[in-house]
Parts: structure tokens; sequence; C-alpha cells
């Protein structure tokens, strides 16, 4: 199962398979406060806030919740739907990089280091939690602010496939009630102590 849906298999020069940070994990599928409102700026309407991707037969696959600080953008997955043929969602991320390796799905970083050039951003990373593969991105918001247009790549933007996620009201789901980034949390993990070694007799 993926969170991307609908990028190319095979190869992972032709798996540009990025949108899947989209399909709440089945193979094939951002937020700050002050929603809609806070997110048209002169510089036309932001990221910000939550988006909805979906499965290829419509039905939601995902919930993203997008920040931004000094112009540089993110979004983290903080809810996931299962396809009508499976029992569950994923819950770990088994095939991600690094540290990020069986990490809890809800509430990890999904979309990284996007730049604000105007409604569109770019130079950002998006991990595909089904294989670990981590591919170039751009993200571009439609004028009214209600669509967000999500391309995933390797190499050029060109050869890459975009997918289109909805935004969803600001009370998507209540701030207090938002997953934590689970490497956040690991990373704020205090050590254990070291045992003071044994006194002689």
């Amino acid at each position: 199962m993926g969170l991307f849906s609908g990028f190319a298999p095979a190869s992972k020069f032709s798996r540009i398979g990025l949108l899947a940070a989209a399909s709440a994990l089945s193979a094939g599928g951002f937020f700050v406060c002050g929603g809609l409102a806070f997110a048209q700026s002169l510089a036309g309407p932001s990221v910000v806030g939550f988006w909805q991707s979906t499965f290829d037969d419509g039905n939601p696959s995902g919930w993203f919740y997008f920040t931004e600080n000094n112009g540089v953008a993110e979004g983290r997955l903080v809810k996931t739907f299962k396809k009508a043929d499976e029992t569950q969602t994923v819950e770990t991320c088994v095939h991600c990089p690094g540290a990020m390796k069986g990490a809890p799905m809800l509430g990890l970083t999904i979309v990284t280091g996007m730049k604000r050039h105007g409604a569109k951003y770019e130079d950002g990373h998006v991990l595909d939690p089904r294989d670990g593969s981590i591919y170039n991105a751009q993200l571009e918001v439609s004028p009214d602010g209600q669509k967000l247009y999500l391309r995933g790549y390797i190499g050029m933007p060109i050869l890459g496939q975009t997918r289109t996620w909805t935004r969803l009201p600001d009370d998507a789901i209540p701030a207090a009630a938002l997953p934590p980034d689970p490497m956040a949390s690991a990373a704020k993990k205090p050590s254990a102590p070291s045992k003071a070694p044994a006194k002689a007799l």
C-alpha cells in the first residue's frame, strides 16, 4: 500500500509516484492557523492549511497539514483512510530511510523544503512511504486557494506527474488533536542515563 496513487510503477525513474504521499497508504495516493483568509496574501494563496488527497476512485486517501516558516513549507500526514477492499491502514513507515524507518505514519513529515515563489513552491522533496523513495517536488496553489497541485519528479519536472489535492476547512482537525511529528518527538526524547560504576567493597 502507498500514499501515492497513480504514479508510474516499474523503475524508479518511471515511478514518479510522489503524490503517493496523498494516497493514505494504498498503492495507488498542509496547515497553520488562520485558514483561507490567512492563506490569501499579496504573494498569492498560501499552501498553509489542511489538504485532502484521493484514491483513483475519488474517495479520500489522506489528509495533510502544511505549515510555512520563513518562506519554506512542509506538510505532515495527519489522517489516513483505507481503500474499500482494505481492512486497515498502514500504521508505520516500514520502508522509510534512516531514522524514519519504522516511525508512525500519522504526523510524519512527507513534504519538505518547499521554497515559496508567489503561489508556487519549489526545490522541495516528497517521501513515498511505500518504498522509502524520495523525489524532487513542486507545489502550486490555485488562484482561488482551493486546489493544490503537487508534482513529483526525478531529474526534470517535465518528466514528473501531477496530482490535485483539495483544501479542507481550517477546523478539519482541532489543533489539540493533531498527531505530533514522531521524528520531532524522538529528537526530544532524553537518552537513558548511564549507570554509575559499582563501588568496590
